[in-house]
């Protein structure tokens, strides 16, 4: 599970950058958490892929602070035709299920070499 949630926080990050570089010339202060949820994300999401110590914990976070920016701060930059439930909620629940996913992952750990 915690392979399919690092490579949806590859792909939420790679969203995140594009929505950025898209409003590049409104480069402001609010855009500085989203950077900073996507560079998290991207750690966290390499460092779970390369089964680094802290791996989990790092992307566990990311995905709280993504969600929590995703629920605060939502982005209106959706098309006419999206409702607006939509444009509100996608971002949340993608956001949650990335969590509930390295939450719910179990480890198995190697025994010992003898």
């Amino acid at each position: 599970m915690a392979r399919i949630s690092a490579w949806m926080a590859v792909l939420a990050a790679a969203a995140i950058a594009i929505s950025v570089a898209l409003n590049v010339a409104r480069f402001e202060f609010a855009t500085l958490g989203p950077i900073i949820a996507a560079a998290l994300l991207c750690v966290g999401a390499w460092r779970t892929l390369k089964t680094m110590s802290g791996g989990l914990r790092l992307l566990c976070g990311a995905w709280g602070i993504a969600c929590g920016l995703a629920w605060y701060a939502p982005s209106y930059n959706f098309p006419n035709f999206v409702s607006g439930e939509v444009v509100v909620l996608a971002p949340v629940i993608i956001s949650a299920i990335g969590l509930a996913l390295v939450v719910l992952h179990q480890e198995r750990k190697k025994p010992a070499a003898p």
